[in-house]
């Protein structure tokens, strides 16, 4: 399966006319695009087919059809994005309340009525919000704000937004809305994208001529062209693109179009603009070209536990017995979102450069981090600051582009009492940390190894501290996972109260093996 790339980098230089100029001709692109696409939305929210306005959007606007299809393809994946995130509001508001009922009974049973009382107003404040967005799912009902909502919000306070009158305000307000455009890209044209033709210059940069618009064509010119296009990452894979896209050509003049769509040759290149308050950026996106894999679970596997503030790291044999473990700190908590994931790439590719050199395949956790990030409320403030900032879905995307890209395989494994079953087995024996011996048990599951509940049924749960479980009698037969749910639930409130003893956090003691004592 291919996996597309996005390639970014800044334009810098035009050819025959100046930057102004050409900086000009874009932020109108841009202009014309975003007023498009808002009148667009708005006639399909009113039940209007995006597909039959393309004749009269042409001629309303004077813009080709590929630039209409652009528009059309980027506002239909705007509105697929909010409706998914209804559901998956609606989903995450009816944990929230369901935990807040029980905190409201738990504070009633103590009789903290001044507790009971905000829960109730929280409880409220929750169903109003999932009530009124089953309303709108109900009704087909999107809402897109385009300049985002924030923006919007700043009118109503404008001197403590820095604004000097509403003016400013409403130029920063347009410019938001008109600060990129996509041009959409197909195989079956030419350089991969029929208004954005590129083509390689004698020292390996990019020329991009880019189709304007026939509105835009008395004050600018049918071409905007782009030069010195050079991507500080990922140009390999767009000039491979482009050459397969010369390929396709003339294998489609040689053997004709039926015999060419049968091949493999020829990638949609797509580009969007992107203005930002040092100019022009253009991205590129593409299918990345294949890389042999390198690695072999017959060789063994490097588990990686995901934590707010770390990756638990446990490399293991082809057996399943440990090898090595390690600690890589990701700490994203009061960064930029572009820090933030410079700081994950970084850790990312560690993992996988590790795991590449071992030629063993990286195993993460398949799980909906959302559930997680519900059960904020009743943590402590700076667990759940940890927790706010930290990016799953991020982190999972780049460990599978890395991956993808050197040639590792990372693998998603059910990651069901892992934590347990690492602190219960390994954490003591090999004298890992209790999210490391996570790790080695979600690598030893992509090995297919049993867990077992072992005959010494000690656990530890603090430094120096170890507690007894019990293990419910086998009256038939049933999976292992049904007894380490019952070893996690008897574990759980030992851990609470060491939590609420306030045991300092930091690096675990080694743990002494327990004496038996007479």
């Amino acid at each position: 399966m291919q996996h597309p790339g996005t390639y970014q980098t800044r334009v810098s230089a035009y050819a025959d006319v100046e930057r102004k100029t050409g900086d000009a001709a874009l932020s109108a692109y841009g202009e014309l695009y975003g007023r498009v696409q808002r009148t667009l939305f708005a006639e399909v929210a009113a039940g209007r087919s995006a597909v039959s306005l393309q004749s009269e959007y042409l001629k309303r606007y004077g813009i080709p059809a590929r630039m209409f299809n652009a528009v059309r393809v980027s506002l239909e994946g705007k509105v697929a994005s909010v409706k998914a995130q209804q559901k998956l509001r609606v989903d995450s508001l009816g944990r929230r309340m369901a935990r807040v009922e029980r905190r409201s009974r738990a504070a009633a049973s103590r009789g903290c009525w001044e507790q009971v009382h905000q829960q109730k107003r929280r409880l409220a404040a929750l169903q109003s919000q999932r009530a009124a967005l089953q309303e709108d799912m109900e009704a087909g009902r999107v809402r897109l704000c385009f300049g985002s909502k924030r923006l919007w919000r700043k009118q109503h306070h404008l001197a403590e937004n820095g604004y000097a009158n509403h003016q400013e305000w409403l130029r920063e307000w347009r410019e938001a809305r008109s600060d990129e455009f996509f041009v959409l890209g197909s195989r079956d044209e030419t350089a991969g994208c029929q208004l954005c033709v590129a083509t390689v210059a004698d020292d390996g940069s990019l020329t991009l001529r880019l189709r304007l618009p026939n509105c835009l064509m008395a004050r600018y010119g049918k071409y905007l062209v782009i030069q010195g296009v050079r991507f500080a990452y990922g140009h390999a894979q767009v000039l491979a693109a482009l050459e397969s896209n010369a390929e396709y050509t003339r294998y489609r003049r040689e053997h004709g179009e039926q015999a060419v769509r049968a091949t493999a040759l020829g990638q949609a290149i797509s580009y969007r603009f992107k203005r930002d308050a040092k100019g022009w950026r253009v991205f590129a996106t593409t299918n990345m070209m294949e890389v042999p894999v390198v690695t072999d679970q017959r060789r063994g596997a490097i588990g990686v536990d995901l934590n707010a503030d770390h990756l638990a790291v446990a490399e293991t044999d082809a057996s399943g017995n440990p090898v090595h473990a390690f600690r890589v700190p990701l700490v994203t908590y009061g960064k930029s979102r572009h820090q933030a994931e410079a700081i994950i790439g970084d850790a990312v590719a560690r993992v996988v450069a590790y795991a590449r050199a071992a030629g063993k395949p990286v195993v993460i956790e398949k799980l909906d981090f959302r559930r997680k990030k519900a059960r904020l409320e009743g943590e402590n403030r700076r667990y759940r600051r940890m927790l706010s900032s930290f990016s799953y879905g991020k982190v999972k995307a780049c460990f599978l582009s890395r991956g993808y890209r050197e040639g590792v395989e990372v693998q998603q494994v059910n990651p069901a009492f892992s934590s347990v079953i690492g602190r219960v087995k390994f954490m003591e024996r090999y004298g890992l940390s209790v999210h490391q011996a996570a790790a080695l048990v979600l690598a030893r599951r992509l090995l297919g190894c049993s867990e077992r509940i072992p005959r010494r049924r000690v656990a530890p749960v603090g430094p120096g501290v170890q507690v007894a479980f019990s293990v419910p009698a086998r009256k038939r037969v049933k999976h292992v996972w049904t007894y380490w749910g019952a070893v996690s639930r008897q574990l759980g409130p030992a851990l609470a109260a060491q939590h609420r003893l306030g045991r300092r956090r930091g690096p675990p003691n080694p743990v002494q093996v327990a004496r038996r004592v007479a």
